[in-house]
């Protein structure tokens, strides 16, 4: 019997290149997951969230032009099916209350790992809400009650997840 495995892909959005191609090693290189596209600027991640229709966009919240958050505010109006992790230096609570009001879905910073940056993707894919694990879990969970978000804590992660089973499964790379 063949197993069908669900490939995510996704939209990796950042202002600077090397970043742009770090992040796609590390995404190229874990099972399941595919590069959908890149962007340098938030006026074509929107462009490219309608063409690609990817599942997840990772997106830096801090581009010249229209930055990240406003772009994440436009993608989730025109295309709420597509899923936000919004990527920053930030651990303010204040840009994490900004981010989620925008609409995104995840909260990654930057000086988190590879393997965290895997678990959100994984996590929002599957319906699921995640801030890194440097955020206030007790203040996140306040504040996505207050955006009539529900959120639980998951044993595999130190971020905050909801949604179906899925979300709290381990990641590995290829496997």
């Amino acid at each position: 019997m063949e197993s069908h495995q669900v490939i995510n892909r996704v939209l990796v959005v950042d202002d600077h290149a090397l970043l742009r191609r770090g992040i796609q090693s590390i995404v190229k290189a874990w099972h399941g997951w595919e590069i959908a596209g890149e962007s340098g600027t938030g006026e074509d991640a929107i462009d490219l969230a309608a063409s690609l229709k990817p599942d997840v966009i990772l997106m830096d919240i801090s581009m010249p032009g229209m930055g990240g958050l406003e772009a994440t505010r436009i993608i989730c109006k025109q295309l709420p099916q597509i899923k936000v992790v919004l990527l920053t230096l930030h651990d303010s609570f204040e840009s994490v209350r900004i981010a989620f009001q925008a609409g995104a879905r995840g909260y990654l910073l930057k000086s988190d790992t590879e393997a965290e940056m895997m678990r959100a993707l994984e996590i929002v894919a599957a319906d699921g809400i995640y801030a890194s694990p440097r955020v206030d879990q007790a203040r996140l969970r306040q504040l996505l009650g207050e955006l009539g978000l529900t959120a639980t804590p998951t044993p595999q992660s130190s971020g905050v997840s909801s949604g179906n089973g899925a979300a709290a499964k381990s990641v590995s790379p290829n496997g």
